[in-house]
């Protein structure tokens, strides 16, 4: 999953329930508030109808108390206003059909002063209200107000009150809660549609801004490391930017320009190493080629020579001519060998760097075996050739490839002074696409303790001044360049299997020689300027 793409869901997650909390902590605080607003103002009727009615059960006009009663029942909100007396019998209320019924102690009206032994003799002010649900379902806020024995009531002849009586009744009045729930339920879909147009806000500026500032960038930086993964040293990051990713991108972009310069600096050296050591195998096999040309040219020589008396004689039969041609067929002959081991010496030691071509591998290694046959010869080696199939094509500079063989032929040739057997196989896999190509000597084998360094520069095992230890470390550059692979398999005393792998000739490896040799270009027209 993209980074960004966690980042957004991370941060709609903590948005979501953040605002969730929110909406819910702000809804439920307004209806508490507006609740508390309206128990407070029905609080202050009920305070206003007692005062209303004060004067009129004080002198026990009946009449203006249900006068009273009917004008506030006319006003909206008010559901039932009614009057218990100390027995509970309803003496005074807005519906007619209530009048003169009697409640139980244990009604829910009552329960509020008679819920413990001793009634209660005063309520506080959050103790007068009750939420109920009326048969429409719809909420009323019922509120209680004592009517409390004041001296004017116990005081007045006309009145049989005993001072000792607290309460003298209660007044119940309720009120509908339908408009103030309407309010509530309003406020809580404009918060939760407010709420919700804000984090699909903050979310849409949010994730434009994740992908033109982090994932787009992203993106970019991806490409380039793919890129210089893939060997294109040449791509620059596209990020102009003045904050921590424009800053991540130019230092990308420089260390690619300084790795590009690595690159091309040890191709230098490398590439000077391998004509260094193409050099030396070259003095090595000239004196092995020497010996194989002295031979042609000393039969060269004696056939010129006995032509030139048989061409002095005076008397020239047809027999004499045939034989003179039979003489001048082999001195061609002759000539023409020492010509291809020149041609090979000169193919060899010409300077050719980067040309891939599609070659035949057992065209080149047929070409090194004739390089290096006369001096295994000399050192009685068998050389055994065991090639799969009639062609193994790879991609190779072909002159670096024989560099390479020739080095590991020089080394097997070189651990064998007393002859041997040389073995030369190939074995081509084409589910895997590579060939594997196996030299093997029965020479006295390379040393645990040396065979982890063979292929480190300047480690040779060799008698000192028999060489540098450059031979088989180019080698393995040379392996490494081609995207092959190279080890080697050793017992002491029983001799040397060096295996070497190469891919096959495919579409996907001829992309990768375009590439190559268009890096290959661009480092030759560096060195020429």
């Amino acid at each position: 999953m993209p980074l960004g793409v966690k980042f957004f869901i991370a941060l709609f997650l903590v948005m979501f329930v953040g605002l969730a909390a929110f909406t819910y902590i702000n809804v439920k605080s307004e209806a508490n508030d507006l609740l508390e607003q309206v128990e407070l103002a029905a609080l202050r009727t009920t305070d206003l109808i007692k005062e209303s009615i004060h004067y009129s059960m004080l002198i026990n006009r009946k009449e203006d108390i249900h006068q009273i009663f009917k004008n506030f029942r006319q006003m909206p909100g008010f559901e039932v206003i009614r009057i218990y007396d100390k027995n509970g019998e309803v003496i005074f209320t807005t519906r007619p059909e209530e009048a003169s019924t009697r409640v139980t102690i244990n009604s829910e009206a009552c329960q509020v002063c008679h819920r413990f032994p001793e009634p209660l003799k005063a309520l506080a002010t959050k103790e007068r209200h009750r939420i109920i649900t009326a048969s429409d379902e719809q909420r009323v806020l019922a509120l209680i107000n004592p009517i409390e024995n004041e001296p004017a009531c116990y005081g007045s002849g006309c009145h049989l009150h005993p001072d000792q009586k607290f309460i003298l009744g209660v007044l119940d009045v309720q009120m509908s809660l339908a408009t103030v729930d309407a309010d509530i339920a309003r406020s809580r879909r404009q918060t939760i549609l407010a709420s919700v147009v804000l984090v699909i806000s903050v979310l849409f500026v949010t994730g434009f801004l994740i992908w033109t500032l982090i994932r787009a960038p992203v993106r970019k930086l991806t490409a380039g490391t793919r890129a210089i993964a893939q060997g294109d040293l040449d791509y620059i990051i596209p990020l102009h930017r003045k904050d921590e990713i424009g800053e991540l991108a130019n230092s990308f972009n420089t260390m690619t320009t300084e790795l590009k310069k690595a690159r091309e600096e040890l191709g230098r050296i490398q590439d000077h190493l391998i004509q260094m050591e193409k050099m030396a195998s070259l003095g090595k096999l000239c004196a092995s080629v020497a010996h194989e040309l002295n031979n042609p040219l000393g039969g060269i020589l004696t056939y010129a020579r006995l032509t030139q008396k048989k061409l002095a004689s005076p008397d020239l039969t047809p027999e004499r001519l045939s034989s003179i041609q039979e003489d001048l067929s082999i001195v061609a002959d002759e000539t023409s060998r020492c010509g291809n081991i020149v041609k090979n010496l000169l193919l060899f030691s010409k300077r050719q760097i980067g040309e891939f071509a599609v070659v035949d591998l057992h065209q080149i290694l047929d070409r090194c075996t004739q390089l290096v046959e006369h001096h295994l010869k000399l050192k009685n080696i068998e050389l055994v050739k065991a090639y799969q199939g009639e062609r193994a094509e790879v991609i190779c500079d072909k002159d670096q490839i024989q560099q390479a063989f020739l080095a590991i032929l020089d080394n097997a040739a070189a651990a064998m002074p007393q002859g041997g057997t040389l073995s030369i196989i190939t074995n081509s896999n084409l589910r895997k696409k590579k060939v594997k190509l196996q030299i093997q000597d029965t020479g006295p084998g390379i040393s645990p303790a040396d065979l982890p360094h063979i292929f480190e520069p300047f480690y040779t095992t060799k008698k000192e001044g028999k060489g540098v230890g450059l031979g088989l470390s180019v080698c393995y550059g040379i392996i490494e360049r081609h995207n092959g692979k190279i080890e080697v398999n050793s017992v002491v005393g029983q001799g040397s299997t060096f295996i070497i792998e190469l891919p096959l000739h495919s579409i996907e490896n001829e992309k990768n020689r375009l590439s190559f040799e268009k890096s290959q270009i661009s480092k030759k027209e560096q060195n020429k300027r």
